[in-house]
């Protein structure tokens, strides 16, 4: 049951084992030093009997922060430990002294240009392709004197901005739609390809499958691959950690499996992890580098340490905020407006003819965790142009590790529903495509558990923790 708990939650429950004592399994995220962890521990023999002494495991803690599994008791030779990574988390020292938070590109100028020495190169970039002092990776690559040292030329640049599928909204998660527009995206980084002698990456992901960063980075490894020339990530920070994984898993009954290879809804994974995943997974084949981002681990949110959360269309958030909009991305498919803010916390839905405070009062009753609701007005910006205030519910975020953007999403639309059915309109298909799996939205608007729903995708998540456990890059 801790065990169980703790996955929920993101936290790693780790155990030595009583003697004669047999755990099976592995939890998603390691094994380190010895320890046999799972998300479903099964202790087999030998039962408790008087003479034996036997370790026990003390209570979690999940209220307050979600996330903090400790347990220690010691008799003879019996020992079990449950331990969990907070945001903040680390040692005394690295509080104290934290190491500075490089991204791949001040690390690539520092000590790895030889993995690009003397080539032409194409870039594929986006806006947010910046060193820690905000200098673009355009310009760095241009006219950095290390870089002329280094006999590097940059011959073409492709910017995310001009694929027109950025600025219009979240993306699926591969239905034949989805794959026709990866086929376009692959054939316009195979133009940038052309005449160079290694494609070099630097994107901003905003830790969600929705964004266009892993769809960016499927095109370039097809495209690298194509032309049988090397592929060099810089890589950056997950904004949302490293910890935090969130399904649907993309099903394949959507049409989704064959697009991005099972990606869940939130991976936890940086964009170089994703496209070794994408390159062992897809038999790609292609020769990738992945330059690391030094000073980061998996516990942490990268905007604590000075790197930006930024939204794919360009606005600058908090990692809550950020957080949230991605979970909330499958409303685009729906009658829902979702915006940011109020505050640096917060997210808002709304619609004219939205009851906000019978859908506020609603949500506050499921005690959802690391979250408050409330109703109010504000103002939307409409597909069309025009700014509209209309009723609202503002979604504030008090415990970023503790929330659950599934959960609530489910939540949400199933009280939206149940209160003006009238007036809601859903879009089957797109929803579907961006959730990653039709059941979802079925089994809310059949009026099941919204947990149940969650918890159901729970098994998924953990094995694709599993099954991307050999190419992850940091601890």
């Amino acid at each position: 049951g801790i065990a169980r708990i703790a996955e929920c939650h993101g936290t790693a429950v780790a155990a030595w084992p009583h003697p004669g004592t047999r755990y099976e399994g592995h939890h998603p995220d390691a094994c380190r030093k010895g320890w046999e962890s799972s998300a479903t521990v099964r202790a087999t023999e030998p039962r408790m009997t008087r003479g034996r002494d036997v370790g026990v495991l003390a209570a979690v803690r999940l209220a307050a922060i979600g996330l903090v599994a400790v347990g220690l008791a010691a008799v003879g030779c019996g020992v079990v430990f449950a331990s969990a990574a907070s945001a903040q988390g680390g040692t005394r020292g690295e509080r104290r002294n934290p190491e500075p938070l490089r991204p791949g590109i001040t690390v690539l100028l520092e000590d790895q240009l030889s993995s690009i020495r003397g080539r032409r190169v194409a870039l594929i970039v986006d806006g947010g392709a910046r060193d820690e002092r905000g200098d673009h990776v355009v310009e760095l690559l241009s006219h950095d004197k290390r870089v002329r040292a280094a006999r590097v030329v940059v011959t073409a640049v492709w910017t995310a901005e001009s694929w027109p599928s950025v600025g219009a909204g979240p993306i699926g998660s591969g239905t034949a739609a989805d794959s026709a527009q990866l086929a376009r995206l692959t054939v316009m980084v195979d133009a940038v390809a052309h005449g160079t002698q290694a494609l070099v990456v630097d994107l901003l992901d905003g830790g969600v499958r929705s964004s266009a960063a892993p769809w960016i980075m499927l095109a370039a490894l097809r495209s690298a691959a194509r032309h049988s020339m090397p592929l060099v990530v810089l890589d950056r920070p997950n904004p949302l950690t490293g910890e935090h994984a969130e399904g649907p898993v993309a099903d394949s009954i959507a049409g989704t499996s064959d697009a991005l290879y099972g990606l869940p809804a939130r991976h936890g994974m940086t964009i170089g992890e994703i496209a070794r995943w994408f390159n062992v997974t897809g038999a790609l084949g292609v020769s990738l580098h992945v330059v690391p981002v030094r000073g980061w681990r998996r516990s942490l949110w990268a905007p604590d340490r000075g790197l930006a959360a930024m939204h794919p269309d360009g606005q600058s958030l908090a990692a809550a905020q950020l957080a949230m909009l991605g979970a909330f991305a499958p409303l685009a498919a729906t009658n829902i407006a979702v915006a940011a803010g109020p505050g640096r916390n917060s997210v808002r839905v709304g619609a004219p003819w939205l009851d906000a405070k019978v859908v506020a009062d609603l949500m506050s009753d499921r005690l959802i965790s690391g979250l408050k609701f409330r109703a109010d007005r504000d103002s939307f910006i409409r597909p069309s142009g025009p700014v509209a205030t209309m009723p609202c519910v503002v979604v504030e975020v008090t415990d970023r590790d503790g929330a659950s953007g599934l959960r609530t999403l489910i939540a949400l639309v199933q009280a939206i529903h149940r209160v003006r059915a009238d007036s809601f309109r859903i879009d089957a298909a797109a929803f579907d495509r961006l959730v990653g799996a039709p059941v979802v939205r079925q089994s809310l608007l059949a009026g099941e558990d919204p947990d149940a729903i969650a918890d159901r995708e729970l098994a998924a998540v953990v094995d694709f923790r599993r099954r991307v456990r050999s190419v992850l890059l940091y601890r």
